[in-house]
């Protein structure tokens, strides 16, 4: 039963005056009042916008990267059910600001880990209330490590950063337990048995960096450095072999599409291809991709053997204009995609949901630059 609605009884004083006036019955006044509070009681909260519940769980959970130095990343609450929504949970649930440039978020057992590349903190928040748990500090020396992406293995959270480490943190002590420094500003990162794949992007530099180091869990030593192309980024596995993504200079050395063999660390084939992300869902090579010039953006299924099109443009029906993200995921036993779009990176972004044929579910607002996305079951 909800709570008395005083607000309504207040409002309508003037009603309830006629209604005495008309029936000098005390009796039938007293049915008629206790019938009208009966009714407000009982009536279903209306959903504020801007309201987030005690538990946060049936939701989506969207990190909006916002602008580069100027403080303004933020995660977007959208419930499955109920389609509440709210662009501000970090800072409703803990009264404070997240900090600058949000690149990463994931949910690892009870708890939801928030990585901010520019204010080089790891926020750790309660996967059920969403607040606050524990804040990690990274750098070297005094200087902020830029951390860039996230990982989760047996207790552990693996996270690179551009200062050219990748960090192993104990999610029981939240103490950083080692690091390796790898290749030249390390960035999208991927686990697969017992190893940690990493890009050595060299995003930072003039010269840049064309690897992949491979990480072996048990020592946390570097066992094998791939070189693939100019910029590497998606790393993504089926079947035996990791496809990763050399995104070029984005001017004079195109793109190029790799797959390696995960057992001998081989390049098996490589292939030019103007794309800005790989990811692999449901055994299928998913490649995506924004065109500036165009302002468009796609989605294409790949063959993984020869990286022929085995699809058209998949989301062509849903307009999107700058497709910045997208996920597969399962919710309530229902195969979705979640696409992601920044807007061209100066308005509010917008998610869109779509059932596992692409065909459009429903969408909802985000904040600037959506960049990931993820579903906190209850």
């Amino acid at each position: 039963m909800w709570h008395l609605n005083t607000t309504f009884v207040r409002l309508n004083s003037a009603m309830l005056q006629f209604f005495n006036n008309a029936f000098k019955s005390s009796g039938l006044m007293h049915l008629l009042l206790l019938g009208m509070v009966f009714l407000t009681a009982c009536k279903p909260p209306h959903l504020v916008e801007d309201e987030i519940p005690a538990n946060i769980g049936s939701a989506f959970l969207v990190l909006n990267e916002g602008l580069f130095q100027h403080n303004n990343s933020s995660i977007t609450y959208f419930h499955w059910h109920s389609h509440q929504n709210s662009s501000e949970l970090f800072e409703k649930k803990n009264f404070i600001g997240m900090g600058d440039t949000g690149n990463d978020i994931g949910i690892y057992g009870e708890k939801i880990y928030v990585l901010m590349n520019n204010s080089h903190i790891l926020h750790v928040l309660n996967r059920k209330t969403g607040k606050l748990i524990e804040q990690v500090h990274l750098a070297e020396n005094g200087i902020g490590a830029s951390p860039r992406h996230l990982a989760f293995h047996q207790g552990k959270v693996y996270i690179s950063a551009f200062n050219g480490y990748v960090y192993k943190l104990d999610t029981a002590s939240w103490h950083i337990e080692d690091k390796v420094q790898l290749g030249a500003n390390p960035d999208q990162i991927l686990i697969h048995d017992n190893q940690l794949w990493v890009s050595n992007s060299g995003g930072l530099i003039s010269a840049g960096d064309s690897t992949i180091s491979v990480v072996d869990l048990n020592t946390f030593s570097e066992i094998d450095r791939i070189t693939i192309g100019r910029n590497p980024g998606s790393l993504t596995y089926l079947d035996g072999f990791v496809y990763a993504l050399a995104r070029g200079d984005y001017v004079s050395i195109p793109s190029k599409l790799v797959r390696i063999n995960a057992e001998t660390k081989m390049v098996e084939l490589s292939q030019e291809k103007d794309l800005s992300a790989v990811q692999v869902h449901v055994g299928k090579l998913y490649a995506s991709g924004y065109y500036f010039e165009s302002s468009s953006s796609t989605l294409h299924e790949l063959n993984p053997l020869d990286f022929s099109t085995v699809s058209g443009n998949l989301i062509a029906h849903l307009n999107i204009q700058t497709l910045y993200g997208f996920e597969q995921m399962d919710v309530f036993g229902q195969e979705i995609f979640a696409f992601l779009d920044a807007k061209q990176f100066i308005h509010q972004g917008e998610v869109i949901i779509t059932d596992g044929e692409f065909n459009k579910l429903f969408s909802f607002s985000a904040g600037l630059n959506p960049t990931k996305i993820i579903f906190n079951a209850p």
